[in-house]
C-alpha cells in the first residue's frame, strides 16, 4: 500500500505536507496502547509476549519522536525523504515481528511452570530480554537491507501525489480472521445453551469476588479444590475457556471482521499492535491452560489480566468454590506451613 507524503494544494507550488497528519495518527496509537498497558500492568513483565509488548510501546514512542523531529525541522531536512524512510522502515518492522513473536510466545508458554507468574525467576527474565533484543535486531537488520525507502510520484485524478511504499501485517490480519471464525463456529454450535452458561459464569464471578480476600493455594495441593457445589449441564472445558476468551475479545474480533469485509486495510505502523498482542496472549494462555488443566487447576495466577480463566475452569468442571473450600485451604496452610515449628514434649 501507499502512504501519501504530500498532496497538491490550491496552488501547485505550495503542496500540502501530510507529516502533521501522520503525527496525530501515531499519537492516537500511543494513547490507545497506553490504555492497553493499563489493564495488562500486573503480569505484563512475567511473560515473553508481555515484554515484547513493552518493547513495541517503546518503539511507538520512538517512532512518534522521529516523526515529530521530521515535522519540526522540515525546513532544514528533506521532509519527503525523511518521512518515507521513517514510515517504510516502521511499517516493515511492525509487519515482520508478529510471526516470530507469536512463535516465541507459544514456546514460552510450553515451558512455563504451571502458568503461574509468581513462580517466574530472574533467569527467565534475562532469557526474555535476550530474546526480545534478538528479535528486534533481526527485524531491523532485515528491513534495513530490503526496504525501499525512496518516495515516488503517482498521478490520481489528474493530480500529482508523492507517496511512499508501506506494509501491512498479513500475520495479524490472518490471525484475527482465523480466530474470529473458529470462536464463532464453536459458540454457534452451542448457541442454545450459551446464555445459560454466561449466567452461571456471572454467578461464579460474584462468588469468587467474595472469596478472593485470602490468597489461595495451588489447586493440585488440595485435591479437588475442597467442597464444591455441582452444577448441571456444564459445558466441555474447551468450550468454557472459549466462552471466557470470546466474552472479553469479541469487540476486537468483530472490529477485525468488519474491517476485512469493508476492505479497510491499516498499515502496520498505525495498527494498535498491543491490542493484538494482548489478544494473542490471552489465546495462548487459554490453550496452555486447557492442555494443563488436570494438574494446574483453577487457583493459579496466570500471565493474563484480561480473561478470568479460573471462573471458566469452574464452569467447565461444574463446580464452584465455597466457604468450606476456603477454610480447607486455610487449614492446609496452617498444618503444612506453620509459622513456628511444633516440638514434641
Amino acid at each position: 500500500m501507499m502512504a501519501i507524503i504530500w498532496s497538491p494544494g490550491v496552488n501547485e507550488n505550495f503542496p500540502h505536507d501530510e507529516t502533521l497528519h501522520y503525527l496525530l495518527i501515531l499519537c492516537s496509537k500511543v494513547a490507545l496502547n497506553t490504555f492497553v498497558l493499563s489493564f495488562w500492568r500486573h503480569s505484563i513483565l512475567k511473560s515473553l509476549l508481555g515484554l515484547c509488548s513493552v518493547s513495541m510501546y517503546v518503539a511507538d514512542v520512538l517512532l512518534v519522536s522521529a516523526v515529530t523531529g521530521a515535522w519540526l525541522f522540515k525546513e532544514h531536512l528533506p521532509t519527503t525523504t525523511s518521512m518515507c524512510f521513517i514510515l517504510a522502515h516502521g511499517s516493515a518492522v511492525y509487519a515482520l515481528l508478529p510471526l516470530p513473536i507469536l512463535i516465541a510466545g507459544a514456546l514460552d508458554y510450553t515451558s512455563y511452570p504451571h502458568l503461574d507468574v509468581s513462580s517466574s525467576s530472574w533467569r527467565r527474565s534475562v532469557c526474555y530480554c535476550t530474546v526480545v533484543v534478538l528479535l528486534w535486531a533481526f527485524a531491523c537488520c532485515y528491513t534495513y537491507n530490503y526496504t525501499d525507502t525512496q518516495p515516488m510520484e503517482i498521478y490520481k485524478d489528474n493530480a500529482r501525489l508523492l507517496v511512499c511504499r508501506v506494509h501491512g501485517s498479513t500475520v495479524v490480519f490472518q490471525f484475527s480472521m482465523q480466530i474470529s471464525i473458529s470462536v464463532g463456529l464453536i459458540l454457534l454450535f452451542y448457541f442454545k445453551t450459551t446464555i445459560g452458561w454466561i449466567r452461571k459464569a456471572n454467578k461464579l464471578k460474584n462468588t469468587a469476588f467474595a472469596l478472593e480476600k485470602d490468597q489461595l493455594l495451588p489447586y493440585n495441593q488440595v485435591g479437588e479444590g475442597g467442597n464444591s457445589e455441582t452444577q448441571e449441564s456444564s459445558p466441555p472445558l474447551f468450550v468454557s475457556l472459549t466462552l471466557g476468551f470470546a466474552l472479553n475479545w469479541i469487540p476486537y474480533l468483530l472490529m477485525c471482521l468488519v474491517c476485512a469485509f469493508l476492505g479497510f486495510v491499516v498499515p502496520a505502523y498505525a495498527s494498535v499492535n498491543l491490542l493484538w498482542m494482548a489478544c494473542a496472549n490471552s489465546l495462548l494462555v487459554g490453550i496452555a491452560f486447557w492442555f494443563r488443566s488436570a494438574r494446574t487447576g483453577p487457583l493459579r495466577k496466570f500471565p493474563d489480566d484480561t480473561c478470568l480463566w479460573n471462573i471458566y475452569w469452574h464452569l467447565g468442571k461444574g463446580t464452584t468454590p465455597t466457604v468450606d473450600a476456603k477454610l480447607t485451604m486455610r487449614a492446609y496452610k496452617m498444618v503444612h506451613k506453620p509459622a513456628v515449628p511444633f516440638q514434641e514434649i
